[in-house]
């Protein structure tokens, strides 16, 4: 990859200087960039889009999207002119936007987090995905023969309440199966993996945003548990 990732190192840096490598005609007035670094978080993992603005010497562009394509981060931008190859470009993310979207992606792994703790996960139920966008909810292969609604709740807000610090490293495989939680199927095993530890809990495998501590979170609400077809959906919202 041609970029480097800073919003894995620090999900909390808004802007950076960069150079713009490629350019790639996606329009009217739109064009896909490829930068050497970026802090802006290509929609993937459940995780929207960041959006904001990048600005270099006489031009200014607006980021609508960013997508991961092909290994490559593409930010895909809005202007009125062509920015040229070797540009130098400050971009800054639309903040108020990146943190809605971190407090919803962590409320995601606070509900993995209680379910294991309430000995749930991953044995009965098995993360498949998610999606933390306007209508967040994860989906789980299993059942179980009883309403776990409420006390999902009152355990997923526990833990927010209890603020525990989530953090962040970069380790082998190996090292990630000592303490996770579970391991999604298809991780690559020749590159270091970014683990998230929920600290005195466990681990997962991770590549989105996250605040720093449970309390960041806000409030959570699970809104519906619902059951078919040998799945478990959770739907939620953060207030």
């Amino acid at each position: 990859m041609k970029t480097i990732p800073l919003y894995l190192e620090d999900s909390y840096v808004k802007e950076m200087d960069a150079s713009v490598l490629e350019v790639f005609p996606e329009g009217e007035k739109r064009w896909r960039l490829i930068l050497d670094k970026t802090v802006f978080y290509p929609m993937g993992g459940g995780q929207p889009t960041d959006q904001g603005t990048l600005v270099g010497d006489g031009w200014i562009g607006k980021v609508y999207q960013v997508l991961m394509k092909e290994g490559e981060i593409g930010h895909f931008v809005e202007s009125d002119t062509v920015p040229a190859v070797g540009l130098s470009v400050h971009g800054v993310i639309d903040w108020d936007r990146r943190y809605k979207n971190m407090k919803v992606h962590t409320a995601g792994h606070v509900i993995d987090f209680a379910l294991y703790q309430l000995g749930y996960s991953p044995k009965l139920l098995s993360p498949l995905k998610g999606d933390h966008g306007k209508k967040p909810y994860i989906v789980y292969v299993g059942i179980v023969d009883h309403d776990i609604t409420k006390e999902l709740q009152d355990k997923s807000s526990e833990v927010i309440a209890d603020a525990i610090a989530l953090e962040t490293a970069f380790v082998p495989l190996a090292d990630l199966e000592k303490d996770a939680i579970y391991l999604q199927p298809g991780l690559p095993t020749n590159k270091p993996l970014r683990k998230l530890t929920l600290v005195g809990v466990g681990s997962v495998a991770d590549g989105g945003t996250q605040v720093k501590n449970t309390s960041e979170v806000g409030e959570v609400t699970i809104t519906l548990v619902k059951q078919g077809e040998g799945n478990t959906t959770v739907e939620y919202k953060v207030l």
